[in-house]
């Protein structure tokens, strides 16, 4: 069989939406004929926005490496800020929220002198295992994912020193990254990220992302990346959803799951209910909070009159999925950005294959708003569209309670057939370079 080296910063036993992609390409690789290896960061000094100890089943047959982190601003950051140095820390947070010294400071630090991010620190012994790997086994291909993009230098390095097919795999875009227009960088740095964004695209064999918009935003960097430049969309565990039934609750519940920042559309949401709850006084709505929200939203919803918050924190992703399948409407609120129509959620596919109505708050000719045109009961709205907003979720709760759309018969968008389509790029592309 064929062998694949994942280089992936997050791994099991990490939580979130950054580990959900590669975890199940590893868990169904091998049916497919291909072996994963995986070099990841040891997972007791690693600093993750959540851990999740009820993935480790899915990638329990999967050959792991871990490495130690090596020096990281956000467990030192978090150790300054609370005393513990593994406190959950969202990465635009720090540049998103300056208060007071030490968020200025550590903003400044995370943007000058840590590029192009502050996990940087692993790569070292993360370069050192690989080399090893790559001089005992008969690899295939080497595929680095990013964010963390400092990841990507791994592979850089690595294809200096062997004749192998490299995959780069951007969940998120490199120098255009939302947050990062949120520092403050000095010229110098900035112009350090962009030359090594382009040494990346430039040496990597094949570029693979999550989206036609990415896509065409990586191959607007050079004339020469058309040719090797793809994308796949994340999907669903169709398996996971199989084994879910709905627990109905006798009060419209409205269900946000994972992270929420003030950097995301949220002004919105909370200006319909606000005036919906406020018209219809014998009406009651609950809004379920799965993952890490910004405190300011968390308390802005808290003051809604009739608007019963339930704030569940972070979620093994089996539960996490449950409280989806329990909502009545699922909410989707994309980061305000230049390029936001090239965003896609990672729980989207999971949005839409829970079979419950959608609404996305973001960019209405952008990727997620293209795929929800040919789903039923979902609705996409502009940032700082009130009313379109509040008549869609009129119209739900008139409609509430309805019945269940089944939505697992798509089964283009299924974990195991983005998998079966990674392994034919894979063959494709290596057939090409030979």
């Amino acid at each position: 069989m064929n062998k694949v080296l994942i280089i992936t910063y997050y791994w099991p036993p990490s939580g979130g939406s950054g580990v959900q992609r590669w975890l199940y390409f590893a868990k169904y690789l091998e049916e497919n004929g291909i072996i994963p290896i995986v070099v990841t960061v040891d997972p007791k000094k690693a600093v993750y926005p959540s851990f999740d100890n009820s993935l480790l089943e899915h990638v329990k047959h999967v050959i792991t490496y871990s490495t130690n982190p090596g020096f990281n601003l956000f467990g030192f950051y978090s150790f300054l800020k609370s005393g513990r140095s593994k406190k959950i820390v969202i990465s635009g947070d720090i540049g998103g929220n300056d208060k007071n010294f030490l968020d200025k400071f550590s903003s400044f630090v995370r943007a000058n002198f840590f590029i192009p991010d502050a996990r940087i620190g692993w790569n070292k012994q993360a370069i050192s295992i690989a080399k090893k790997i790559l001089s005992e086994e008969n690899i295939d291909w080497i595929i680095t994912t990013g964010p963390p993009h400092s990841s990507h230098l791994i592979g850089l390095e690595l294809k200096k020193l062997f004749a192998i097919h490299w995959v780069a795999d951007f969940r998120d875009p490199w120098h255009d990254i939302y947050y990062n227009k949120l520092f403050k960088r000095s010229k110098k740095a900035d112009n350090k990220d962009l030359i090594l964004e382009s040494k990346v695209l430039t040496n990597a064999d094949t570029i693979l992302t999550v989206g036609p918009s990415m896509k065409s935003l990586l191959i607007s960097k050079s004339n020469e990346l058309e040719k090797k430049c793809f994308f796949i969309y994340n999907g669903y565990d169709e398996k996971a959803f199989e084994i879910l039934s709905k627990k109905q609750s006798d009060i419209f519940t409205i269900a946000h799951i994972g992270i929420w920042t003030l950097q995301q559309a949220h002004n919105e949401i909370i200006e319909a209910l606000t005036q919906i709850l406020s018209t219809q006084s014998n009406l009651k709505i609950k809004f379920v909070l799965v993952g890490k929200v910004n405190e300011i939203i968390q308390k802005r919803l808290s003051e809604i009159p009739n608007l019963i918050l339930e704030v569940k924190g972070n979620l093994n992703h089996k539960a996490a999925l449950q409280e989806m399948k329990n909502a009545d409407l699922l909410l989707n609120c994309h980061a305000l950005m230049d390029n936001s129509k090239l965003l896609i959620s990672g729980k989207l596919m999971e949005y839409i294959a829970s079979g419950n109505p959608i609404v996305l708050i973001g960019n209405k000719n952008g990727d997620a708003a293209q795929l929800l045109k040919e789903i039923e009961n979902s609705f996409v709205v502009s940032p700082d569209e009130i009313k379109p907003l509040m008549d869609c979720m009129l119209k739900l709760i008139k409609e509430y309670p309805y019945n269940e759309t089944i939505r697992l018969d798509n089964l283009r968008y299924s974990r195991t057939e983005t998998t079966k389509e990674l392994v034919k790029l894979l063959n494709s592309r290596k057939a090409e370079k030979s």
